[in-house]
């Protein structure tokens, strides 16, 4: 009934190229871009690369033009943190992917980046999360929702706390979850990251790739 299809079985091996299940990774960024809303609220979009290559894109919004901070900016402290940066410096040109809403298609142009946050190793938790695209129908993309040390499993608070056994990661593992698009919590990380994650891909089309 069934003959060997030897490129079915390495297909079967192989996972998706796009983070698609909520849950904690270890890899680095491949990018770390500059970017300001129309509001003049500051931010940086990411991409990430797992280490076993599946990837993704989100940004963190952080200080608002008044140069008040926002939840982005908390979370922004935890990757300086378990990445044992004391700061970053201003942003400089480096080369990325970026889409091009003209083209159709990503180009790799010259965009401004936070060179110390590219590629180092990090742990990095995520919450997959639903969104209602332009055209009314919904899809899912991956939503920042924590940082930890990639080699000790140590958190930020475990970090600055000078610990040495990592016992915060599996709360946190615990408590993540997908994120419905019916449900609208008054806060959190989803909420916290909801205006960023919807900037980070405003310059996509529908039909382009989350990576």
């Amino acid at each position: 009934m069934y003959a060997l299809n030897t490129d079915a079985a390495r297909a079967g091996d192989s996972r998706s190229s796009f983070i698609d299940a909520t849950g904690k990774y270890v890899g680095k960024f491949t990018k770390a871009e500059d970017i300001v809303a129309n509001s003049g609220t500051r931010g940086i979009a990411f991409d990430f690369v797992s280490n076993d290559g599946q990837k993704a894109r989100f940004a963190l919004y952080t200080i608002k033009a008044d140069g008040s901070q926002i939840y982005g900016f908390k979370q922004l402290m935890t990757i300086l943190t378990v990445l044992k940066l004391r700061g970053i410096p201003a942003p400089v040109p480096m080369e990325a992917k970026v889409w091009d809403r003209d083209a159709g298609q990503e180009v790799t142009r010259a965009v401004p980046q936070f060179a110390d946050l590219v590629g180092k190793e990090i742990g990095v938790l995520f919450e997959m999360e639903e969104y209602e695209k332009r055209d009314g129908t919904t899809a899912w993309r991956p939503n920042f929702a924590g940082a930890f040390q990639a080699q000790s499993e140590l958190t930020a608070t475990e970090v600055l706390d000078q610990k040495v056994q990592p016992l915060q990661l599996a709360k946190m593992v615990a408590g993540l979850k997908d994120r419905p698009l019916k449900v609208k919590p008054a806060g959190g990380i989803a909420e916290g990251n909801r205006a960023a994650a919807e900037h980070a891909f405003s310059d996509f089309d529908d039909n382009s790739p989350p990576f």
